[in-house]
C-alpha cells in the first residue's frame, strides 16, 4: 500500500515527462525488437553461405548492416533526449522540495539536520529522477523483448522455449524475495551518507574552534567512524548485489551450455540446420539479457521507492498556517495600537519557558528585552513573528476597530536581526538588497549610513561590489552585524526586531546605530541585548524571570 502512494508520488512529479518517457520507451522496445531480428537474420545468412545461395547471403547481409545502423541511430537519439529531459526532471524536482521545504513549519522543518535535508535534495532527487527516465523504458524493452524472444525461440524448437521460459520465473521469484533487503539496505546507505555530509558540514563551518581547541584529530576519527559506517552499508548493499549477480550469471551459464549441448544434438541428428543452432544461441542470449537486466531492474526499483519515501518525508512535513492574506504593512502599522501577549505558554518538549506571561507593546515603544541566557528572549521574537506558535494563550495585534491574532501573515510588519545575522554569500549590494532588489544604490547607502555601515563600506576598495564569503567570511563580526542592521532598515518593516544585532560593536558605535534607528519616524523597535546602551535608549525594560514576563517603565 505504502509502495503505491510512493509510485503515485512519482507518477505526479514526472507527468510532464510522460511523453518523452513513453518516446524513450518506444526508442528501447524498437532497438530489442530488432536484436531478435537480427538473431533471425543471423540464421538466413548462414542457411544461404551453407547451401552456396550468394544472392541471398548478400540480401540477409545488408539487411543485417541496416538492423545495426537504425539499433545505432535510435540509442544516440534515446541517449541525448533522456541526459536533457533527465536534467531538467532533476532540476525540478530539486526545487520542489526546496520550495516546499521554505513552506513548512519552521519547528517541524528544523527538526532535521541541513546535511540530511541536503542529502535528500541532491542525492534522492538524483536517483528518483534517473530511475524515471530510465526504469520505464527499460522494464517495456526487456518485457517486448523477451516476449518477441520466446515467441520466436518457440518457433524454432517448442520444448527447449518452454524449459527456459519455466526457468526464467523461477529466477524471478528468488530475486523477488530480495525485495525488502533490498529498499532497507539502500535506505541505510541514504541515512548513513546523510550523517557524513552533516558532519562534514558542521565541521567546515566550526573550523576555527576546531583549530583552536586542538581537536583535529578527534574530528578526523570522528568522520573516519561515520565513513566506515558508510562503508559498511554500502557493502552489505554491494554484497547483496553481487551475491545476486554471481547467482545468476551461474543460472545463465548454465542455460547457455544447455542451450549450446541442446542444439548440437538436435544439428547431429539431422532435425536442425547450423543456422537455425546459431539462431537458437542468439535468442537465448536476446531472452537471457532480459533477466540479467530484470536482476539490476529490481534493486534499482526499491532504491528508488526508499529515496522517494525520504523526498516524501520531507515534502508532507506540516506547512505554516495560511488563514489570512499579507498584511499591506504602512496601512497595518496605521490601524496598529500595540502587540499584546495574553496568558501565554511556551516550551520545547519537557522544557517550559514561558507560563501564563503577558506583555504589552504599545505603538512607537522602543523596548528592550533583558535576562540571563536560555531563558526564552528569542523565543518570544519567535513566537511574535510566527515562526512559533504558542501552546496557550494569544499574541494579538490590537488595531483601530478590531483585534486580531498574529501569524504568517503579519509579517510584512516587521524587519528582523537574529542571531548569528544570517548573511548569505555574495556582494554586499546583495546582502543588503535582498529583501528589495530593485532598492537603488543610494537607498542602499542611506540604509547603511543608518547602521553605522556606510564608511566602512566607502572605504572598500570595490564598495558595494566587494564579495562576502559564506557566514560573511572577510568582514569582522561587527561590520557583518551592521550589514544586517542596514538589510533590516532597508525592508522599510515598521517594526523592528533586533536580537543581540549589537553585540560585536564598540561602546560609542552602538550608542549611534541605536541613536540612528531611534530617530526614525513611525518605528516601534524591539531590542535583545545585555548591553547598557540598549538599556539607556528604551523606554521600556522587558524581563523574562521565572517564566513570567515583568516590565519596567523607563523615565526619557
Amino acid at each position: 500500500m505504502k509502495d503505491r502512494s510512493t509510485l503515485k508520488w512519482i507518477y505526479n512529479q514526472s507527468k510532464a515527462q510522460l511523453p518523452v518517457i513513453v518516446l524513450l520507451a518506444v526508442f528501447r522496445c524498437t532497438i530489442t525488437v530488432l536484436g531478435v531480428v537480427f538473431a533471425l537474420y543471423s540464421k538466413t545468412v548462414i542457411d544461404a553461405a551453407v547451401s552456396k545461395d550468394f544472392d541471398g547471403l548478400v540480401r540477409a547481409a545488408v539487411s543485417l548492416a541496416g538492423i545495426i545502423v537504425l539499433q545505432i541511430i535510435l540509442r544516440l537519439i534515446g541517449q541525448a533526449v533522456e541526459a536533457h529531459i533527465g536534467a531538467k526532471l532533476i532540476l525540478r524536482l530539486r526545487n520542489n522540495i526546496f520550495t516546499s521545504i521554505l513552506k513548512k513549519d519552521y519547528s517541524a522543518a528544523t527538526s532535521y539536520h541541513s546535511g540530511d535535508i541536503l542529502t535528500r535534495i541532491n542525492h534522492d532527487t538524483s536517483i528518483v529522477s534517473n530511475g524515471i527516465m530510465s526504469l520505464v523504458p527499460s522494464v517495456m524493452a526487456l518485457l517486448v523483448g523477451l516476449v518477441y524472444a520466446l515467441y520466436s525461440l518457440t518457433r524454432l524448437d517448442r520444448n527447449f522455449a518452454f524449459i527456459f521460459l519455466f526457468g526464467g520465473i523461477l529466477l524471478l521469484l528468488v530475486i523477488s524475495a530480495f525485495r525488502k533487503v533490498l529498499k532497507r539496505t539502500h535506505k541505510r546507505v541514504q541515512e548513513t551518507e546523510a550523517k557524513v555530509r552533516s558532519f562534514f558540514q558542521e565541521s567546515l563551518g566550526s573550523l576555527l574552534m576546531i583549530k583552536v581547541f586542538g581537536i583535529e584529530q578527534k574530528m578526523s576519527q570522528r568522520a573516519a567512524s561515520l565513513q566506515d559506517d558508510n562503508y559498511k552499508a554500502q557493502m552489505t548493499r554491494r554484497n547483496l548485489t553481487i551475491f545476486s549477480t554471481s547467482g545468476l550469471s551461474m543460472v545463465f551459464s548454465a542455460g547457455s551450455f544447455y542451450a549450446l549441448v541442446w542444439s548440437a544434438y538436435r544439428l547431429f541428428m539431422g532435425t536442425i540446420s547450423f543456422g537455425t543452432l546459431t539462431a537458437i544461441i542468439q535468442l537465448v542470449n536476446q531472452i537471457q539479457t532480459p533477466f540479467a537486466s530484470l536482476s539490476g531492474v529490481v534493486p534499482q526499483y526499491y532504491s528508488i521507492i526508499a529515496s522517494a519515501e525520504r523526498i516524501i518525508e520531507i515534502d508532507t512535513l506540516p506547512e505554516e498556517k495560511e488563514e489570512h492574506a499579507l498584511l499591506e504593512p504602512v496601512a497595518a502599522y496605521k490601524k496598529l495600537k500595540q502587540l499584546r501577549f495574553e496568558n501565554l505558554s511556551f516550551g520545547y518538549g519537557r522544557d517550559i519557558v514561558l507560563e501564563n506571561a503577558d506583555l504589552t507593546v504599545e505603538k512607537g515603544d522602543f523596548a528592550v528585552i533583558g535576562g540571563i541566557s536560555g531563558i526564552g528572549k528569542s523565543t518570544l521574537i519567535k513566537l511574535l513573528l510566527g515562526v512559533l506558535e504558542p501552546q496557550q494563550g494569544k499574541i494579538l495585534l490590537e488595531m483601530s476597530g478590531e483585534t486580531v491574532e498574529t501569524g504568517k501573515f503579519a509579517r510584512p510588519l516587521f524587519s528582523y536581526v537574529p542571531q548569528g545575522n544570517l548573511l548569505l554569500s555574495g556582494t554586499i549590494r546583495e546582502a543588503i538588497s535582498m529583501v528589495k532588489p530593485e532598492a537603488t544604490d543610494e537607498e542602499i547607502m542611506k540604509a547603511a549610513e543608518i547602521s553605522c555601515a556606510a564608511d566602512f563600506i566607502r572605504k572598500l576598495p570595490e564598495g558595494l561590489d566587494t564579495y562576502i564569503g559564506e557566514k560573511g567570511m572577510g568582514l569582522s563580526e561587527g561590520q557583518v552585524q551592521r550589514l544586517a542592521v542596514s538589510r533590516a532598515i532597508l525592508s522599510d518593516a515598521p517594526v523592528i526586531l533586533l536580537d543581540e544585532a549589537t553585540s560585536a560593536l564598540d561602546e560609542a558605535t552602538e550608542e549611534q546605530l541605536l541613536k540612528n534607528i531611534r530617530a526614525l519616524e513611525n518605528k516601534t523597535c524591539v531590542i535583545i541585548s545585555h548591553k547598557r546602551a540598549a538599556f539607556d535608549i528604551c523606554n521600556k525594560h522587558i524581563y523574562i524571570e521565572n517564566k513570567k514576563i515583568r516590565v519596567v517603565e523607563n523615565e526619557m
